[in-house]
């Protein structure tokens, strides 16, 4: 049972979401049961954690969990017909493995009824067990992450939050079908890091790259089974000083993101990670679960080679390469296949993309990322 992992509800809390105002999240949100273990009616569970042990960056004093609650609860809800679960919070073990142990338990119950999943808090180490719940779930997974640098570091002895990439990349079930970050910034990461992933064909975007045309975040997330927030990478400006970045990604970037990871078919897990105890980071969390929850409510189930696809394909050849793209007419979303017969898809047919890769491709020039994936998913 997952109530041995869960502490229980503050009073403060309670009462908190009994005064609030009826069209708001925290009148509608469903507050967790002990006695009960079925989830098939729950679309989204919320999960606070207050372990950061294994954390390099992080105080130990843990965000205010009880805050953003409070932040989020407020919100009003939109239109959605969004079913969702605040479970309370992780309780930490005895040692920090302890409680991965927990958290572990609790994911696998999760996933296996189907159940989104939204970590509030802790360390980018928790990144580690989510993608061992998540290997029990599916043989490849594809995982995105949201960070200023890559968190490769040397594993000494056991991993931490500055090393969990690392532990991902060498993990012997070797699940990992692909990884992609958003958001670095070239000098906080070596170029030894950066030569090993070009070297295991993983995608990379920099932050400058980004803020020019946040819409290249989209076809990424569209493929992703966890995406992992951390944020450091919101630059300080954003939230009243408290880390040192004076880079990174603004307010609304972020909420946008949130919004696009939302909108994806494929996201299981959402993992907010090494927040800051204060009220504006409490403030923008919230919003950007907000607009996480407004993107699922939007979730569409397209197959753009089925009969009944609302769309338009073209057929382009590019490079030696004869590429079709399909673009739906309800969502604007686009994809890609490869024709050849010598090309033949490794893992999938189609490959998300956007519209300014079938532009590139008309005036023959393959993306960066057209060429990646050829590189990855085809022989």
């Amino acid at each position: 049972m997952i109530n041995d992992y869960l502490s229980s509800f503050t009073k403060n809390i309670v009462e908190f979401k009994k005064r609030l105002h009826p069209n708001t999240i925290g009148s509608k949100i469903d507050l967790y049961d002990s006695n009960k273990s079925d989830y098939e009616s729950v679309d989204i569970a919320i999960l606070g954690i207050n372990e950061y042990r294994n954390s390099i960056d992080i105080s130990s004093k843990g965000f205010d969990l009880d805050g953003f609650r409070k932040e989020f609860y407020s919100l009003f809800i939109g239109d959605w017909k969004v079913n969702i679960l605040d479970l309370g919070n992780l309780l930490n073990g005895n040692t920090y493995k302890d409680t991965y142990f927990a958290f572990k338990s609790i994911c696998d119950e999760l996933l296996k009824q189907d159940v989104l999943l939204i970590c509030i808090g802790g360390g980018n180490d928790f990144a580690y067990p989510i993608y061992q719940s998540l290997c029990v779930k599916k043989n490849k997974i594809n995982f995105t992450s949201i960070d200023n640098k890559f968190d490769l570091g040397k594993i000494k002895k056991d991993f931490n939050s500055n090393t969990y990439m690392s532990q991902i990349i060498m993990d012997s079930k070797n699940s990992l079908n692909h990884f992609c970050n958003l958001g670095f910034q070239t000098f906080l990461n070596s170029q030894e890091e950066i030569d090993l992933l070009n070297k295991l064909n993983f995608e990379f975007h920099r932050l400058g790259k980004l803020n020019r045309n946040l819409l290249n975040v989209e076809p990424v997330l569209r493929d992703t089974d966890f995406l992992s927030v951390d944020f450091k990478s919101i630059k300080a400006s954003e939230l009243n000083f408290v880390h040192n970045f004076p880079n990174g990604f603004n307010s609304r970037e972020i909420c946008s993101i949130s919004r696009y990871a939302g909108i994806s078919n494929r996201v299981l897990v959402l993992g907010f990670f090494e927040l800051f105890k204060s009220e504006i980071s409490s403030a923008l969390l919230s919003q950007c679960v907000w607009y996480f929850i407004e993107g699922y409510s939007l979730r569409a189930d397209e197959d753009p080679k089925s009969e009944n696809f609302n769309g338009y394909h073209y057929n382009v050849y590019c490079q030696g390469a004869n590429l079709k793209f399909y673009n739906s007419e309800l969502t604007q979303k686009w994809w890609v296949e490869f024709l050849d017969k010598d090309k033949n898809p490794l893992n999938r047919e189609l490959i998300p993309c956007t519209k300014n890769d079938y532009l590139k491709a008309i005036k023959e020039i393959l993306t960066d990322r057209m060429i990646l994936m050829l590189r990855r998913d085809f022989v």
